[in-house]
């Protein structure tokens, strides 16, 4: 399992300086919250998160089992953790179109060898999930779409289930720009998530990555 790690102090306190000017932008943040670790491997350049011109963005779901239903509520999870409307998405039945994509394979399939190094795995004992990220474009722009992929450990139907309920919105978290893990187990975003709800911290850790000018940016669709 890799770990991912960059300090969001600078990004906090940003948005405490815009908050001090702008009620505005206040309101946009929990309070009482912090902030944990976004970018990829503790490099400040690889932060990154969708653009007003990328909204809404689109979801792709494989129609096996229950991955639609899971990642339509962790869609909703993720919309519902933004105060000032920042990010929208929208269930897409096109996989070639879409920005992130999900699938349910039967076992995850190999790490593509020309990969960015951002990709990331988790395992919760019963299922396993990781979202992969392609290598950035000639102009440091990140391709689409974006895979996140979940598969069974076992054979126990019901723990798989269960598992996938929260595994599936812990790898839309990465999609959407949460490239590090939370070292809080009371987190979705904890390198084993157990937690079928966004935390106070998740929640504040996502609004303040929504409002910094990530070096990242989206290739064009």
């Amino acid at each position: 399992m890799r770990r991912f790690l960059i300090p969001l102090v600078g990004i906090a306190a940003a948005a405490s300086l815009a908050a001090c000017h702008d009620a505005g932008i206040g309101q946009c943040f929990e309070s009482g919250a912090t902030a944990y670790n976004v970018a990829a491997n503790g490099d400040t350049t690889k932060i990154f998160h969708w653009l007003g011109p990328d909204m809404p963005v689109r979801v792709y779901a494989e129609p096996v089992d229950s991955l639609t239903q899971n990642v339509l509520r962790g869609m909703q999870l993720w919309t519902s953790a933004f105060r000032c409307n920042e990010l929208s998405l929208q269930q897409w039945t096109d996989s070639t179109t879409a920005d992130i994509v999900f699938r349910n394979p039967s076992f995850l399939p190999p790490v593509p060898a020309a990969r960015a190094n951002l990709v990331t795995g988790d395992s919760v004992g019963a299922c396993f999930g990781r979202t992969d990220f392609a290598p950035l474009d000639s102009l440091g722009r990140l391709p689409r779409p974006i895979r996140s992929y979940v598969a069974p450990a076992g054979t126990d139907t019901a723990a798989t289930s269960a598992c996938y309920h929260f595994v599936v919105a812990h790898e839309l978290g990465h999609g959407l720009g949460l490239f590090a893990h939370s070292t809080d187990p009371n987190d979705l975003m904890y390198t084993q998530p157990k937690h079928t709800a966004l935390s106070l911290d998740d929640r504040y850790t996502i609004q303040l990555l929504y409002h910094f000018d990530a070096p990242i940016k989206p290739a064009l669709r």
